[in-house]
C-alpha cells in the first residue's frame, strides 16, 4: 500500500512538473487558397512538425515537392520527380515562424516575432481583449499589433514605421487536441500597390498529435542533384 502510494505521488509530481505543450509531433494537412487580381490559386499540402523545430512539408498541389527546414533557416526544396534539391540557409526561412510549430511549442505569446528582434513595447485590455504591440528599433521593420481573447490570438496587424497598414491577419476556428490547441482557419490580407494586394485563406484539417509517419523524418536521398539558381542576368 505504501510503495504503491508513493509511485503514485511520483506520477502525479512528473506530470505536474511537465510542460503544458509537450507534444513532440504535430501533423495536419492544408488547403491554401490565394486570391491576387481576382484570380485564385489553391496549393494543397501536409506539414509534420517536430518539436525540436525540424519542419517536413509535403507539398501535392499544384506540383509534388518537399521542402525540409529546421530552426536554423536551414531548407531543403526536393523534386522526387527528377531527384533534384535546392538548399539555401537564411534564418528568414527558420521553422520557427511555421505557426503549427508556434502553437505546438507554446510560442503564441508573441508568435515568434522575438526572433525577428521585435520586443513587446505595451500591453492593454479592452472589452474582454487583451492587445499586445511589439516594435523594434530598426525602421525597417514593421511594428505588430495582436489581440488575444481567451488568451489565444484572433487578430494581428502589421504597419510600417512611417504609419502605413501592411497586412492584416485573423485566427479563427480554434480546436483543441488533446492539450494542443490550433486555429483551423487563418485569413491574411496583404496590402501594396493595388498589382500587388493577396487574400490569403489557410485550412487546417486531420490534425494529429504524437502520431508515427514516415514524413517526420523524410531525408533527402545523398543522391540528389544540386540545383542552382541562375544568377542575376544570366
Amino acid at each position: 500500500m505504501q510503495k504503491t502510494l508513493h509511485l503514485t505521488l511520483v506520477l502525479l509530481a512528473f506530470f505536474m512538473a511537465a510542460p503544458l505543450y509537450a507534444q513532440r509531433k504535430v501533423s495536419a494537412d492544408v488547403e491554401v487558397k490565394t486570391v491576387i487580381n481576382g484570380k485564385m490559386t489553391t496549393a494543397i499540402k501536409s506539414i509534420y512538425c517536430n518539436s525540436n523545430g525540424r519542419v517536413v512539408t509535403s507539398f501535392k498541389k499544384p506540383s509534388t515537392y518537399y521542402v525540409v527546414t529546421n530552426a536554423k533557416g536551414e531548407m531543403q526544396f526536393y523534386y522526387p520527380s527528377t531527384n533534384e534539391v535546392y538548399a539555401q540557409t537564411d534564418q528568414a526561412f527558420s521553422s520557427t515562424g511555421e505557426l503549427v510549430w508556434l502553437f505546438m511549442s507554446g510560442r503564441i505569446d508573441d508568435l515568434g516575432l522575438g526572433a525577428y528582434g521585435l520586443k513587446q513595447t505595451s500591453t492593454s485590455r479592452e472589452d474582454g481583449y487583451i492587445k499586445k504591440v511589439f516594435s523594434s528599433s530598426d525602421p525597417s521593420k514593421p511594428v505588430v499589433e495582436i489581440v488575444y481573447e481567451n488568451y489565444l490570438p484572433i487578430y494581428c496587424a502589421y504597419t510600417s514605421s512611417g504609419g502605413k497598414l501592411l497586412s492584416k491577419k485573423y485566427l479563427s476556428d480554434y480546436r483543441s487536441f488533446g492539450r494542443f490547441t490550433l486555429p483551423m482557419r487563418i485569413v491574411d490580407i496583404n496590402y501594396g500597390d493595388k498589382k500587388d494586394s493577396s487574400v490569403v485563406r489557410t485550412l487546417y484539417s486531420s490534425v494529429k498529435v504524437d502520431t508515427d509517419a514516415p514524413e517526420f523524418s523524410f531525408e533527402v536521398p545523398a543522391n540528389a542533384t544540386p540545383l542552382q539558381l541562375p544568377k542575376p542576368g544570366e
